[in-house]
């Protein structure tokens, strides 16, 4: 068997496996992407969080009590009015001074 022969069989079988392939669709569908579901709450009140604030709790608690995220709670605070209380406030006078 010469080569030439060899090749036009070998062209033979590949022209027969593509004649018996199933023919694919033009377009293939991906599945949609499904949305998230909103986990964060819709009904919050500005002055819930102001209460909630003003009674002593802090940023991070009013935000977990109302299943918001720390930045919206702030927000919310602010919107009601009551002052936000300064963070380091509470430091002064409790931290050693440095001997030098």
């Amino acid at each position: 068997m010469s080569l030439l022969s060899e090749a036009r069989g070998l062209l033979e079988k590949s022209r027969e496996a593509l004649a018996n392939m199933p023919e694919m669709p033009e377009k293939i569908e991906k599945p949609k992407r499904q949305k998230k579901e909103k986990t964060m709450s819709t009904d919050v009140s500005s002055t819930q969080a102001g209460e909630l604030y003003a009674a002593g709790k802090s940023v991070a608690e009013v935000a977990a009590a109302m299943n918001v995220t720390y930045s919206k709670a702030r927000r919310l605070i602010s919107e009601s009015g009551v002052p936000v209380r300064d963070a380091s406030a509470r430091l002064k006078g409790r931290t050693r001074k440095i001997n030098s």
